[in-house]
């Protein structure tokens, strides 16, 4: 019997134990958030954060909590962090993805989900245009370079090119090309950029040997050609010069360009 009675005592001390250590934390505390400092300008959302490998650093305030802060990062080949008491800043140190937990000693956790990976630029294709310009060559011949040159296009309607910018100053890096929406076949390659003006200059070198040369400009200047459609040009186009390739054909033939329209970009 006091055998029975002794069991029972320490089986009520324990849950009173428990009871006491579940207490121990506080529910009354806002959940740990972190806020960005007020010169930052990187988009942050969702406990997720992109950064660039060029990027110096994303300085946070926390929030929440009991205040005693603890911060880990099981991934320090990709990130590395600062702590003063104060502001925590994130710095990328290799690509690839990593979580930054922090948590404090009345049991509030917080995780952050960061990718550092170079930045890109996506250009979508809503539309392929053969602009063509010769003053001796006759109906037909128009039309018929016209359509040449969009079925000939490198990129269809519905396709795009990805800009992955490998160097700090955006000057070069990779290039993935969808030649069109229904086709998963993609080319690669390597790209260099170059301003002049209000143009960018972007020449293209793919694995298969092709080169392509591009300019990247507002529409007005091909207000000068013989456009085919009268509708309003989208803001944007990548212009490719291929008045060579039908020059031979077609002496008359002054200018020729495969004009890709930009419905809008993707940074």
């Amino acid at each position: 019997m006091k055998k029975i009675i002794l069991q029972s005592i320490c089986c009520l001390a324990l849950l009173a134990g428990i009871v006491s250590f579940t207490s121990c934390k506080d529910d009354n505390y806002a959940p740990i958030s972190l806020v960005l400092a007020p010169d930052s300008s990187i988009n942050f959302s969702n406990n997720a954060l992109s950064l660039s490998p060029f990027s110096p650093g994303v300085t946070f305030h926390i929030q929440g909590g009991d205040g005693s802060y603890i911060i880990a990062s099981p991934n320090t080949a990709v990130i590395d962090y600062r702590y003063n008491g104060d502001e925590l800043t994130v710095i990328p140190k290799g690509l690839g993805k990593a979580t930054l937990n922090i948590s404090d000693r009345s049991w509030n956790t917080y995780s952050l989900q960061i990718t550092v990976a170079y930045p890109e630029t996506t250009y979508g294709i809503e539309s392929v245009e053969g602009i063509v310009d010769g003053g001796e060559l006759t109906q037909n011949q128009l039309l018929a370079i016209k359509a040449d040159i969009e079925s000939n296009s490198l990129v269809q309607a519905g396709g795009k090119y990805v800009f992955t910018y490998t160097e700090k100053d955006f000057s070069a890096g990779i290039v993935t090309i969808y030649p069109s929406a229904s086709d998963n076949h993609t080319l690669h390659g390597i790209f260099t950029k170059s301003v002049n003006g209000n143009q960018e200059q972007i020449h293209i070198e793919l694995t298969d040997g092709n080169v392509y040369d591009y300019i990247l400009t507002v529409s007005p200047i091909l207000s000068g050609y013989h456009a085919s459609r009268t509708e309003i040009i989208p803001e944007r186009v990548l212009l490719q010069d291929v008045t060579g390739t039908y020059q031979s054909t077609y002496p008359a033939l002054e200018k020729a360009y495969c004009v890709l329209h930009i419905p809008g970009e993707a940074i």
